[in-house]
């Protein structure tokens, strides 16, 4: 879906990527993408966690997974978080679900010369959150290691160098 402006109950959201797959199970809606992703360089932590929360719970379930990048600007540390509506049974609602984050993973590196630390892999983002069918043969799970999240790291600072 790529950039999408989506809204709902009066307030519009742009991601800043989505996907959804070309064909969607019935009665599921193709209103909604499955993942978004949310990234943030001069916004606060707290903003992009009201983004995920707001794109989870407004989709009714429909979006599967948000994940939230933040880049820190003082510091080399990136942050991705994964988030997604985990059940949270009360007495007034046994089917109520809550966003949370369910795996943070961070990269950071003191100088340029240090080696880049990174924790909280791997990084599993389910097949079926994104394509809403079980994997044939061939297919799965996106599994980002930890060498996946240091390229990732890489490439950011090589385009916000000032860190």
């Amino acid at each position: 879906m790529g950039q999408v402006a989506i809204t709902s109950n009066g307030r519009t959201k742009k991601a800043d990527q989505t996907y959804r797959p070309i064909v969607v199970p019935q009665p599921r809606s193709d209103h909604w993408p499955t993942v978004v992703i949310q990234c943030a360089y001069s916004q606060p932590r707290s903003k992009l966690a009201d983004d995920a929360r707001w794109w989870l719970l407004e989709a009714g379930g429909d979006v599967k997974t948000a994940l939230t990048i933040l880049v820190h600007q003082t510091r080399r540390e990136v942050v991705i978080e994964k988030w997604e509506l985990i059940p949270r049974e009360t007495r007034q609602d046994q089917n109520k679900k809550v966003p949370e984050i369910t795996r943070r993973a961070v990269m950071s590196q003191k100088t340029d010369n240090d080696p880049i630390r990174v924790t909280g892999y791997p990084l599993t983002l389910p097949f079926e959150h994104f394509f809403l069918r079980p994997a044939n043969p061939g297919e799965g799970d996106i599994v980002l290691d930890e060498s996946d999240l240091e390229t990732i790291a890489k490439l950011t600072w090589r385009v916000h160098s000032k860190v």
